[in-house]
Protein backbone atom coordinates (compact mmCIF):
# COMPACT_ATOMS: atom_id res chain seq x y z
CA UNK A 1 0.00 0.00 0.00
CA UNK A 2 2.88 2.46 0.82
CA UNK A 3 4.84 1.64 -2.20
CA UNK A 4 1.59 2.12 -4.23
CA UNK A 5 0.83 5.70 -3.07
CA UNK A 6 4.75 6.82 -3.09
CA UNK A 7 4.08 5.60 -7.20
CA UNK A 8 0.82 7.63 -7.22
CA UNK A 9 2.65 10.57 -5.62
CA UNK A 10 5.65 10.56 -8.11
CA UNK A 11 3.56 10.50 -11.25
CA UNK A 12 1.71 13.30 -9.56
CA UNK A 13 4.75 15.64 -9.10
CA UNK A 14 6.02 15.04 -12.62
CA UNK A 15 2.70 15.97 -14.05
CA UNK A 16 2.89 19.31 -12.50
CA UNK A 17 3.46 22.88 -13.77
CA UNK A 18 1.60 25.80 -16.29
CA UNK A 19 0.02 26.03 -20.00
CA UNK A 20 -1.53 28.52 -21.92
CA UNK A 21 -5.13 27.93 -22.40
CA UNK A 22 -7.62 29.80 -24.50
CA UNK A 23 -10.74 30.02 -23.12
CA UNK A 24 -13.17 32.86 -24.94
CA UNK A 25 -11.65 35.31 -25.84
CA UNK A 26 -9.13 35.46 -23.32
CA UNK A 27 -5.76 33.69 -22.73
CA UNK A 28 -4.56 33.00 -19.51
CA UNK A 29 -1.77 30.65 -17.45
CA UNK A 30 -3.31 27.69 -15.98
CA UNK A 31 -2.37 24.73 -13.97
CA UNK A 32 -2.42 21.49 -15.84
CA UNK A 33 -4.33 19.97 -12.95
CA UNK A 34 -6.67 22.27 -14.02
CA UNK A 35 -7.19 21.60 -17.22
CA UNK A 36 -10.35 19.91 -18.63
CA UNK A 37 -11.72 18.24 -22.16
CA UNK A 38 -12.71 21.09 -24.59
CA UNK A 39 -9.65 23.42 -23.42
CA UNK A 40 -7.62 25.13 -25.91
CA UNK A 41 -3.84 24.61 -24.99
CA UNK A 42 -1.18 27.07 -27.02
CA UNK A 43 2.30 25.03 -27.15
CA UNK A 44 5.59 26.91 -26.93
CA UNK A 45 6.67 27.81 -30.10
CA UNK A 46 9.74 26.64 -28.60
CA UNK A 47 9.07 23.19 -28.09
CA UNK A 48 10.52 21.88 -24.76
CA UNK A 49 7.52 21.11 -22.63
CA UNK A 50 5.45 17.94 -21.46
CA UNK A 51 2.02 17.34 -22.10
CA UNK A 52 0.02 16.74 -19.42
CA UNK A 53 -2.97 15.53 -20.96
CA UNK A 54 -4.04 14.28 -24.59
CA UNK A 55 -5.08 16.61 -26.93
CA UNK A 56 -5.78 17.06 -30.91
CA UNK A 57 -3.52 18.91 -32.85
CA UNK A 58 -5.50 21.85 -34.19
CA UNK A 59 -2.89 24.24 -36.20
CA UNK A 60 0.85 23.94 -36.82
CA UNK A 61 2.60 20.68 -36.71
CA UNK A 62 5.03 19.30 -33.62
CA UNK A 63 7.43 17.40 -33.19
CA UNK A 64 7.40 14.85 -30.11
CA UNK A 65 9.58 12.38 -28.08
CA UNK A 66 7.29 9.03 -27.28
CA UNK A 67 9.60 7.40 -25.49
CA UNK A 68 7.98 7.73 -22.34
CA UNK A 69 4.61 5.11 -24.13
CA UNK A 70 6.41 3.64 -26.88
CA UNK A 71 9.97 3.04 -26.08
CA UNK A 72 11.30 4.15 -29.05
CA UNK A 73 13.80 6.88 -29.25
CA UNK A 74 12.43 8.15 -33.24
CA UNK A 75 11.36 11.33 -33.31
CA UNK A 76 7.66 11.52 -34.25
CA UNK A 77 5.76 14.34 -36.42
CA UNK A 78 2.47 15.43 -35.74
CA UNK A 79 0.40 17.40 -38.42
CA UNK A 80 -2.75 19.46 -37.57
CA UNK A 81 -6.56 17.26 -37.90
CA UNK A 82 -7.17 18.01 -41.31
CA UNK A 83 -10.88 19.27 -42.35
CA UNK A 84 -12.65 16.96 -44.10
CA UNK A 85 -15.96 18.24 -45.84
CA UNK A 86 -17.89 14.92 -44.73
CA UNK A 87 -18.90 14.89 -40.88
CA UNK A 88 -16.02 12.06 -39.51
CA UNK A 89 -16.14 12.05 -35.89
CA UNK A 90 -12.57 11.95 -34.29
CA UNK A 91 -11.43 8.75 -32.89
CA UNK A 92 -8.48 8.60 -31.02
CA UNK A 93 -7.31 5.37 -32.42
CA UNK A 94 -7.69 6.60 -36.10
CA UNK A 95 -6.22 9.81 -35.59
CA UNK A 96 -3.29 9.07 -33.54
CA UNK A 97 -1.06 11.10 -36.32
CA UNK A 98 -3.08 14.25 -35.02
CA UNK A 99 -2.56 12.96 -31.19
CA UNK A 100 -0.64 14.68 -28.76
CA UNK A 101 -0.34 12.07 -25.84
CA UNK A 102 0.14 12.43 -22.06
CA UNK A 103 4.07 12.60 -21.00
CA UNK A 104 5.27 12.86 -24.17
CA UNK A 105 7.49 15.33 -24.84
CA UNK A 106 7.27 18.32 -27.51
CA UNK A 107 10.24 19.11 -29.25
CA UNK A 108 10.09 21.48 -31.36
CA UNK A 109 6.60 23.14 -32.90
CA UNK A 110 6.20 24.46 -36.28
CA UNK A 111 3.54 27.31 -37.32
CA UNK A 112 2.53 29.54 -40.44
CA UNK A 113 3.81 33.00 -39.38
CA UNK A 114 2.34 34.52 -36.20
CA UNK A 115 -0.45 32.04 -35.97
CA UNK A 116 0.08 29.83 -32.66
CA UNK A 117 0.13 26.08 -32.64
CA UNK A 118 -3.49 24.96 -30.65
CA UNK A 119 -4.38 21.51 -29.55
CA UNK A 120 -7.86 20.61 -28.37
CA UNK A 121 -7.54 18.89 -24.60
CA UNK A 122 -9.72 15.87 -25.53
CA UNK A 123 -8.94 13.47 -22.48
CA UNK A 124 -7.37 14.32 -19.01
CA UNK A 125 -6.21 12.30 -16.05
CA UNK A 126 -6.42 8.44 -15.90
CA UNK A 127 -8.48 8.53 -19.11
CA UNK A 128 -5.50 9.43 -20.92
CA UNK A 129 -2.27 6.96 -22.61
CA UNK A 130 -0.63 7.33 -19.56
CA UNK A 131 -3.25 7.33 -16.90
CA UNK A 132 -4.29 4.18 -18.29
CA UNK A 133 -1.07 3.16 -18.23
CA UNK A 134 -0.34 4.08 -14.68
CA UNK A 135 -3.68 2.50 -13.72
CA UNK A 136 -2.78 -0.99 -15.24
CA UNK A 137 0.30 -0.54 -12.77
CA UNK A 138 -1.20 0.12 -9.61
CA UNK A 139 -4.14 -2.00 -10.29
CA UNK A 140 -3.28 -5.29 -12.16
CA UNK A 141 -5.59 -7.25 -13.63
CA UNK A 142 -5.48 -10.75 -11.77
CA UNK A 143 -4.12 -13.39 -13.92
CA UNK A 144 -4.53 -17.33 -13.49
CA UNK A 145 -1.04 -19.24 -13.00
CA UNK A 146 -0.81 -22.35 -13.25
CA UNK A 147 0.87 -22.12 -10.03
CA UNK A 148 -2.10 -20.63 -8.31
CA UNK A 149 -4.07 -23.71 -8.95
CA UNK A 150 -1.82 -26.04 -7.64
CA UNK A 151 -1.31 -23.89 -4.40
CA UNK A 152 -5.72 -24.51 -4.09
CA UNK A 153 -5.14 -28.07 -5.11
CA UNK A 154 -2.52 -28.49 -2.29
CA UNK A 155 -4.85 -26.70 0.40
CA UNK A 156 -7.50 -28.98 -0.67
CA UNK A 157 -5.53 -32.10 -0.52
CA UNK A 158 -4.67 -30.84 3.24
CA UNK A 159 -8.06 -30.25 3.85
CA UNK A 160 -9.41 -33.84 2.68
CA UNK A 161 -6.61 -35.43 5.34
CA UNK A 162 -7.83 -33.11 7.95
CA UNK A 163 -11.35 -33.95 7.05
CA UNK A 164 -10.68 -37.74 7.66
CA UNK A 165 -8.37 -36.98 10.75
CA UNK A 166 -11.14 -35.09 12.69
CA UNK A 167 -13.97 -37.29 11.96
CA UNK A 168 -11.80 -40.30 13.07
CA UNK A 169 -11.24 -38.24 15.96
CA UNK A 170 -14.59 -37.50 16.97
CA UNK A 171 -15.45 -41.14 16.64
CA UNK A 172 -12.93 -42.71 19.39
CA UNK A 173 -13.56 -39.81 22.08
CA UNK A 174 -17.19 -39.87 21.64
CA UNK A 175 -17.08 -43.97 22.18
CA UNK A 176 -14.63 -43.33 25.24
CA UNK A 177 -16.83 -40.94 26.72
CA UNK A 178 -14.59 -37.87 26.59
CA UNK A 179 -16.25 -34.60 27.56
CA UNK A 180 -17.37 -31.64 24.67
CA UNK A 181 -14.71 -29.76 25.09
CA UNK A 182 -11.90 -32.43 25.05
CA UNK A 183 -13.36 -33.45 21.67
CA UNK A 184 -13.31 -30.10 20.15
CA UNK A 185 -9.56 -29.56 21.30
CA UNK A 186 -8.74 -32.29 20.28
CA UNK A 187 -10.39 -32.08 16.83
CA UNK A 188 -8.65 -28.42 16.16
CA UNK A 189 -5.15 -30.18 17.28
CA UNK A 190 -5.66 -32.18 13.46
CA UNK A 191 -6.16 -29.03 11.80
CA UNK A 192 -2.93 -27.40 12.86
CA UNK A 193 -0.64 -30.88 12.73
CA UNK A 194 -1.77 -31.23 8.77
CA UNK A 195 -1.66 -27.52 8.17
CA UNK A 196 1.34 -25.82 9.96
CA UNK A 197 0.14 -22.87 11.65
CA UNK A 198 3.43 -20.88 10.66
CA UNK A 199 3.34 -21.49 7.17
CA UNK A 200 1.19 -18.56 6.60
CA UNK A 201 3.42 -16.39 8.53
CA UNK A 202 6.52 -18.11 7.20
CA UNK A 203 5.37 -17.29 3.67
CA UNK A 204 4.46 -13.48 4.79
CA UNK A 205 8.04 -13.09 6.06
CA UNK A 206 9.97 -14.13 2.77
CA UNK A 207 7.64 -12.00 0.80
CA UNK A 208 8.60 -8.57 3.37
CA UNK A 209 12.02 -9.59 2.62
CA UNK A 210 12.17 -9.98 -1.04
CA UNK A 211 10.12 -6.49 -1.31
CA UNK A 212 12.45 -4.45 1.03
CA UNK A 213 15.32 -5.86 -1.58
CA UNK A 214 13.54 -4.82 -4.46
CA UNK A 215 12.97 -1.28 -2.95
CA UNK A 216 16.96 -0.86 -2.38
CA UNK A 217 16.89 -1.09 -6.10
CA UNK A 218 14.47 1.13 -6.37
CA UNK A 219 11.82 -1.12 -7.88
CA UNK A 220 8.58 -0.78 -6.96
CA UNK A 221 6.35 -3.71 -6.21
CA UNK A 222 2.69 -3.12 -5.60
CA UNK A 223 1.68 -6.32 -5.91
CA UNK A 224 3.52 -9.12 -3.66
CA UNK A 225 1.48 -12.13 -4.69
CA UNK A 226 4.04 -11.61 -8.13
CA UNK A 227 6.84 -12.18 -6.51
CA UNK A 228 6.01 -15.59 -5.64
CA UNK A 229 5.18 -16.20 -9.67
CA UNK A 230 9.11 -14.43 -10.50
CA UNK A 231 10.20 -17.05 -8.76
CA UNK A 232 8.81 -19.49 -10.87
CA UNK A 233 9.84 -17.96 -14.00
CA UNK A 234 12.26 -20.04 -16.08
CA UNK A 235 12.24 -17.40 -19.70
CA UNK A 236 12.49 -14.13 -20.27
CA UNK A 237 12.00 -12.41 -23.35
CA UNK A 238 12.34 -9.33 -24.93
CA UNK A 239 10.98 -7.45 -27.44
CA UNK A 240 12.62 -4.11 -27.73
CA UNK A 241 15.26 -3.29 -30.68
CA UNK A 242 18.00 -1.68 -28.83
CA UNK A 243 18.18 -3.92 -25.88
CA UNK A 244 19.77 -6.89 -27.19
CA UNK A 245 21.20 -5.53 -30.71
CA UNK A 246 22.07 -3.11 -32.21
CA UNK A 247 19.77 -0.19 -33.19
CA UNK A 248 21.83 1.59 -35.12
CA UNK A 249 21.57 1.17 -39.12
CA UNK A 250 23.91 1.64 -42.14
CA UNK A 251 23.12 2.29 -45.99
CA UNK A 252 24.81 -0.70 -48.06
CA UNK A 253 24.07 0.09 -51.48
CA UNK A 254 21.49 0.84 -53.90
CA UNK A 255 20.44 -0.82 -57.30
CA UNK A 256 18.69 1.68 -59.59
CA UNK A 257 16.07 0.58 -62.20
CA UNK A 258 15.62 1.55 -65.41
CA UNK A 259 13.69 0.10 -68.77
CA UNK A 260 12.20 -1.86 -65.98
CA UNK A 261 15.90 -3.41 -65.47
CA UNK A 262 17.86 -3.62 -62.33
CA UNK A 263 21.14 -2.08 -63.35
CA UNK A 264 24.75 -2.76 -60.93
CA UNK A 265 24.92 -2.72 -57.56
CA UNK A 266 26.07 1.62 -56.35
CA UNK A 267 27.32 1.43 -53.18
CA UNK A 268 28.26 5.18 -52.71
CA UNK A 269 24.82 6.71 -53.42
CA UNK A 270 26.24 10.46 -53.68
CA UNK A 271 28.31 9.16 -57.00
CA UNK A 272 24.55 9.16 -58.82
CA UNK A 273 23.91 11.71 -60.77
CA UNK A 274 22.34 14.86 -59.37
CA UNK A 275 19.56 14.36 -62.37
CA UNK A 276 19.37 11.12 -61.08
CA UNK A 277 15.39 10.19 -60.01
CA UNK A 278 16.55 7.58 -57.69
CA UNK A 279 19.01 10.09 -56.05
CA UNK A 280 15.86 12.88 -55.76
CA UNK A 281 13.72 10.07 -54.31
CA UNK A 282 16.12 9.09 -51.49
CA UNK A 283 16.83 12.93 -50.48
CA UNK A 284 13.21 14.25 -50.70
CA UNK A 285 10.92 11.28 -49.03
CA UNK A 286 11.22 11.30 -45.79
CA UNK A 287 9.84 13.14 -42.64
CA UNK A 288 12.83 14.22 -41.64
CA UNK A 289 13.72 17.28 -40.25
CA UNK A 290 16.67 19.94 -38.17
CA UNK A 291 16.14 20.22 -34.32
CA UNK A 292 19.44 22.69 -33.12
CA UNK A 293 20.90 22.06 -36.40
CA UNK A 294 20.41 18.45 -36.35
CA UNK A 295 19.09 15.91 -38.42
CA UNK A 296 16.24 14.40 -36.58
CA UNK A 297 13.53 11.29 -37.40
CA UNK A 298 13.41 8.25 -38.59
CA UNK A 299 16.79 6.50 -38.66
CA UNK A 300 15.91 4.66 -42.28
CA UNK A 301 15.34 7.65 -43.27
CA UNK A 302 18.14 9.40 -41.76
CA UNK A 303 21.16 6.86 -43.09
CA UNK A 304 18.87 7.31 -47.02
CA UNK A 305 19.28 10.40 -46.96
CA UNK A 306 23.48 11.16 -45.39
CA UNK A 307 23.96 8.09 -48.10
CA UNK A 308 23.36 11.16 -50.80
CA UNK A 309 25.70 13.80 -49.62
CA UNK A 310 23.09 16.84 -49.51
CA UNK A 311 21.84 19.14 -47.09
CA UNK A 312 19.31 19.63 -45.66
CA UNK A 313 17.33 22.95 -45.98
CA UNK A 314 14.08 24.34 -44.38
CA UNK A 315 11.97 27.35 -45.13
CA UNK A 316 12.47 30.29 -42.37
CA UNK A 317 14.09 31.10 -39.08
CA UNK A 318 13.43 28.48 -36.31
CA UNK A 319 10.94 31.07 -34.65
CA UNK A 320 8.98 31.40 -37.69
CA UNK A 321 8.81 28.23 -39.23
CA UNK A 322 6.55 27.42 -42.72
CA UNK A 323 5.66 23.82 -42.14
CA UNK A 324 5.35 21.39 -45.54
CA UNK A 325 6.56 18.23 -43.60
CA UNK A 326 4.33 14.79 -44.15
CA UNK A 327 3.32 13.71 -40.78
CA UNK A 328 5.05 10.01 -40.01
CA UNK A 329 2.74 6.77 -39.71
Amino acid sequence: RAQAVSLHDMVANSSQGKCTVKRGDSTQEVDTKELVPGDLIVLPRSGSCIMACDAVLLTGTAILNEAMLTGESVRVTKSALPRHEEEELYNIETHKRHTLFDGTEVIQTRFYGDQDVVALVVRTGFQTAKGELIRSILFPKPMDFKFYRDSVRFILVLFCLAAVGMIYCVYLYIKRGAPASMVILRTLDIITIVVPPALPAAMTVGTVYAQSRLKKQLIYCISPARINVCGKLKLLCFDKTGTLTEDGLDLKSVIPAKDATFQAEVEDVSSLEDEDKLKWSLASCHSLTTINNVLTGDPLDAKMFEGTGWMLEEQGMDEAKYDKMMPTD
